[in-house]
């Protein structure tokens, strides 16, 4: 059977566990609850669970696991990171095995974003792997959440925090962690240990304890950009590049960040002119459309965003961006100092006319 993981998190495991579990999907957060509540329902004795990493044990070794017989507990819990890696005959082999599972088994297999593509895109489990635990086991798939799904866990939390949260508090702190349960879980618990025994969260404790994520930030960077104020911009570059990590590794996140931004920019200018005809031309990732059905208070920022560019300066951006990729790549000559190219590209953003 396939659930979601919003359900499967309302009903839990059941009185019948099953013998074999596939959790997968683009929502971190979502991931790590279902997981949670898996390890919590199937309480065994230390000897009689194992947790392996799919990229580093042999197949041969999970399915041993995967078939002895529980020691001191009614189940045997063995749970396998990474489950996406699994190719070709090592795939095969244990999709042909999952039939024979013991009954006194529960076989945990979980995607687990190891690079800023798969986190972006989810990584992927081969069809017929798929196809047989949802045959014979229980597939729960984690979807980002519409906002109002969103909404919906965020009060849960409170709820059973004993808080509450004004609607503005609300808004700004599903902006800031981009409506990611796995953004906002801990900034939650940062926000209830500053509010103490208050009860209710105001927006300035929001302002006050919440972090950016890397995606509120680049909005700001792209707002600056498009009003053509160039020290704003150039302010808010370097909060991102000095929030951690070495340059050659967040400025190429940075600049799919920024031109993705963009590229909503452009979808939104081509529907503020040709209306709902213009969703023909929008690409599957990012779409304007999908994005707004899951977080619609993005709308009148991205609106007052779009309106500060025409879709010729929109054009002149994205050769800009085109430009300043070949060379951080060293394609074209130039200097390719990841944190020099990034600072040169929005200086000449903000002056694209």
């Amino acid at each position: 059977m396939a659930v979601n993981a919003s359900e499967f998190l309302r009903k839990g495991v059941g009185k019948s566990p099953a013998r074999v579990y596939l959790v997968h999907g683009k929502e971190e957060g979502q991931k790590h609850a279902v997981l949670q509540r898996l390890r919590d329902e199937l309480v065994v004795d230390e000897f009689d669970r194992a947790h392996l990493d799919a990229q580093e044990t042999d197949v041969s070794a999970i399915l041993a696991e995967a078939m002895s017989i529980p020691a001191f507990s009614p189940r045997r819990v063995v749970m396998v990171r990474g489950v996406q890696h699994l190719k070709g005959t090592d795939a095969d082999v244990l999709t042909d095995a999952i039939p024979r599972l013991p009954e006194s088994t529960s076989l945990i297999l979980y995607t687990h974003a190891e690079s800023e593509e798969e986190d972006r895109k989810g990584a992927s489990v081969p069809a017929k792997l798929l196809s047989a635990v949802e045959k014979h086991g229980v597939v729960i798939e984690c979807k980002p959440l519409t906002a109002a799904g969103f909404e919906g866990w965020l009060l849960s939390r409170l709820q059973e925090a004993g808080k509450n949260m004004t609607r503005d508090a609300l808004e700004r702190f599903t902006f800031l962690t981009a409506a990611s349960t796995a953004a906002a879980e801990p900034e939650l618990q940062k926000l209830m240990l500053y509010v103490g025994e208050r009860s209710t969260i105001e927006r300035e404790d929001v302002e006050a304890v919440v972090s950016r994520t890397v995606e509120a930030q680049v909005f700001k960077l792209v707002d600056a950009i498009a009003m053509r104020d160039a020290a704003s911009a150039m302010r808010y570059l370097q909060d991102v590049l000095s929030s951690g990590g070495r340059a050659e590794a967040i400025v190429p996140r940075l600049m799919v960040l920024i031109a993705r931004q963009f590229r909503l920019l452009w979808q939104m200018r081509l529907q503020s002119e040709y209306g709902e005809a213009a969703a023909q031309w929008f690409p599957s990732d990012p779409n304007l459309a999908q994005l707004l059905s899951r977080q619609p208070f993005l709308k009148r920022n991205l609106s007052e965003q779009a309106q500060r560019l025409s879709l010729k300066e929109l054009k002149t951006v994205f050769d800009r961006l085109h430009q300043a990729d070949r060379v951080l790549k060293g394609i074209d000559e130039g200097d390719s100092d990841p944190r020099r190219v990034i600072e040169r590209l929005v200086v000449d953003l903000c002056g694209v006319k």
